[in-house]
Parts: C-alpha cells; structure tokens; sequence
C-alpha cells in the first residue's frame, strides 16, 4: 500500500505546482472558469446549437384542425409550426404522386411554396394526398416526418387515366344504374351514333354537348352551382347548373391531352349499382387504370386487364375493345354520406366489337 502511496504522488513540481494552481482559481472564479481551464482539450460541440431538438407533430387523429375543410379543386394551405416544434430555420415540403397523378403527363393537383412555411396546396380527386415535410434547425439538425392529409368528397367519383394519354383516346362511361341495356344502341354502327342515355359519358355528360346529344339525365337532382366551381367541372358554370351525374373533358388529343377523365354523382341513392366501362376509341396502344372514390375515401383501383396485349384488338371492328372494370354499389349513412364497394365484373369483362352489358 505504502508503494502505490508513492507511485501516486511522485509527481514533478511544476505538474503539482499546476494543480494547485488550478485548484485555486477554481476557488475564486467558481464554475464559470472551467472551460478557460481546459486548455489542454477542445470543449465538446453542442449536439443542437439552436436549443432543444426539433420535435413532429405529424400524427393526425379524426377531425385534426390543421388539416380539416380541404375539398377537391380547392385551394387549401398546410402550416410547418402546426407539425414541427423547436427553432426551425427551413421547410422543404414533398407530395407523393398517387392514383391518375402518378400516371398521366399533366398531374391534377398544384403545389406551391414547396420550400416555405406555408405550402399552398389544390388536389383533385377525394382521397388521402401523403406529404413528407422536412425540417432543419438553426444548427443544421434535420426531422422529418409523413402526413396523410385528407380531402374531402361527396357522392361518387370515378377517374380514368392511361400511360399513353397523350396519344391514344380510351373513353370512360359510367351505366345507369337502373338497367342493363348495352353501351350502345342496338344495331348502330359507330360510337358516335350509337350513343344514348343509357351512360353517362364524355359526350353527353360534358358542359359542352357533342354529336347533338341531349344531356345524360337519370333523374338525379342539380347539385348547387357552387359545386361545379372547380378546375374539372367549371365549364358547367356557363350554364347556370351543375347537373348530376356529370363528366370532365374528354381526353382525346383534341379537347384535352394528357389529362384523366372523371365523372362525379352527387347523390347516389342507396343500393345502387353502376357499372364502369373503358373502351378504345381508336385502337392505339394503351395500359389504363381506373379509380373510384366514394364519400372522400378510394374504394378500389382497377389496372388493365391482361389480355388483349397492349389493350388493342387485332379485329376492332365498329366499337373495339371494351373493358367492364367494375360495378360500384352505394351506400348512404343516416348523415347523408356515401360509402361503396367496388368490385372486379365477373363475366364478360374484357370484350371486342361486343356492346352488351
């Protein structure tokens, strides 16, 4: 024990001389001289030079406040400070392209002030839109979470896009739901002669009528004209009514390119079933994909059936291929809002030249 007594204390003079020292000007400068005492060893960076760490807030629980009222074709914003908590220095706010946005050329939505605080925000279809919003702090710290942000809807909503939009015309019809009387009528020899009110479609269901058509009309009521006050539907306007069930512009390379196609039913009545058909208008290769939304939720999404390759037929002759996607039945709540379910056509899906149910 004496030895290591010793060993600890044989220390040079002026190394003992030195801890004196320094145990004296800790006496008369306190603790707030340590860091001038330590010249023999950098002090340690601070983890975060701007204060506490950043800290998201991005959960979002029934009714949230920071993200309630936004409604399709509506301008709406999203505030950084209502999800990020600390010294934040810069926003960088990202959207996730989804459903027809990931697959036509002209997505639907805008975004605007991706780098700001405030991001300024216009969907398009019903549905959740999933944003990621990155935060950095004054030191340089980085968060980052995900929000899924919900847009309200009403009624019905089915959307049509295709990879080669900008090329081929594929047309979306929605059948009543009261018969199952064929696409066209019997014994016509073209589409645009052959069609009637049995769908509605991009020629009868427009704001501007095509082929001397009267308007599709199944007896549903006009929804307030308000409601057509969005980028889709406002060529209703013109007319002082917005009709129910009504279609966006036709994709055709003419009217509109690169765009999807929609139509909207406000007011579905409960246990109605519709039918949803695509057909190839002019034959060119095409891989569509159809949405339905249903009281501001996606029902389903239907990709292109497999067969026939490319979605072209061989032999087209007057009405080509026709792809039955789906048939949508409606419910409504004792609130008025409608759910769905959407589901695949059994039999006789796909079709050529064939105009039957």
């Amino acid at each position: 024990m004496a030895k290591r007594a010793e060993t600890s204390y044989a220390l040079p003079w002026m190394a003992r001389a030195r801890v004196v020292a320094a145990g004296w000007l800790l006496l008369a400068f306190g603790c707030g001289a340590r860091t001038e005492l330590l010249v023999d060893s950098e002090p340690p960076e601070p983890q975060n030079a701007g204060g506490a760490p950043l800290v998201m807030h991005c959960e979002l629980t029934g009714d949230d406040a920071r993200v309630a009222g936004i409604k399709p074709d509506q301008l709406a914003t999203l505030d950084g400070a209502d999800f990020v908590v600390g010294n934040v220095k810069s926003y960088h706010w990202t959207l996730e392209r989804e459903d027809c946005d990931a697959v036509v050329k002209n997505a639907e939505f805008t975004l605007d002030g991706a780098n700001a605080r405030v991001v300024k925000f216009q969907p398009s279809r019903p549905a959740f839109y999933h944003f990621t919003l990155d935060a950095t702090d004054v030191a340089g710290n980085k968060a980052s979470c995900k929000l899924g942000v919900p847009v309200e809807g009403v009624g019905l909503r089915v959307e049509l896009c295709w990879d080669t939009s900008t090329t081929t015309d594929l047309d979306l019809y929605l059948h009543d739901p009261f018969d199952r009387e064929p696409w066209y009528i019997p014994g016509s020899t073209a589409v645009d002669t052959g069609l009637n009110n049995t769908s509605c479609n991009t020629s009868n269901g427009v704001a501007e009528l095509r082929y001397g058509l009267s308007r599709v009309n199944w007896g549903y009521a006009d929804s307030a004209i308000s409601a057509c006050s969005t980028p889709a539907f406002d060529g209703f306007l013109a007319g002082g009514r917005c009709p129910n069930p009504r279609a966006a512009d036709d994709n055709n390379q003419s009217i509109a390119t690169g765009t999807t196609e929609r139509m909207q039913l406000d007011n579905p009545l409960a246990g109605q079933t519709f039918r949803v058909m695509v057909q190839n208008f002019n034959n060119k290769a095409a891989h569509p994909h159809v949405f339905v939304y249903c009281g501001g939720q996606k029902a389903a999404a239907f990709d292109a059936p497999a067969a026939p390759a490319n979605f072209v037929s061989q032999r087209p002759g007057n009405f080509g291929v026709m792809w039955r996607a789906t048939d949508v039945t409606t419910s409504v709540d004792g609130a008025g809002k409608v759910s769905c379910s959407a589901l695949p056509v059994a039999s006789n899906a796909v079709s050529n030249d064939d105009t039957s149910f």
